[in-house]
């Protein structure tokens, strides 16, 4: 019996692992809340479709990681999308560093 369980426990960590999907590992910056329920995973590519900011959350609609806009035709690097919302959380070298409301984008052609 306890051979067993030695053999049992490792398989289920294993198939754990990989059963998580790879947008609920996001890290972010410092200054970005995290989504309420988490982020699904996308590889759509988006534009800015109008000039927007990055805002700290997807649900603390005025708070704004910077003063910097983003400007009309720049792409973003799309990390996730917010479960239950619609905003993209865009990053920059795999960190996420802000939230756009989808409305604001554009795909990328």
């Amino acid at each position: 019996m306890m051979k067993l369980v030695a053999v049992v426990v490792p398989i289920f960590a294993a198939t754990a692992a990989f059963a998580a999907p790879a947008a609920d590992a996001i890290r972010l910056a410092d200054n970005v809340v995290p989504a309420p329920f988490g982020y699904e995973s996308t590889t759509a590519k988006y534009v800015i479709a109008e000039p927007t900011r990055l805002y700290v959350s997807p649900y603390i609609y005025p708070g704004t990681v910077n003063t910097e806009t983003l400007q009309k035709g720049q792409p973003v690097d799309t990390l996730a999308k917010v479960k239950d919302y619609d905003w993209i959380l865009v990053g920059k070298s795999g960190v996420g560093i802000g939230y756009v409301p989808l409305s604001r984008l554009a795909p990328a052609k």
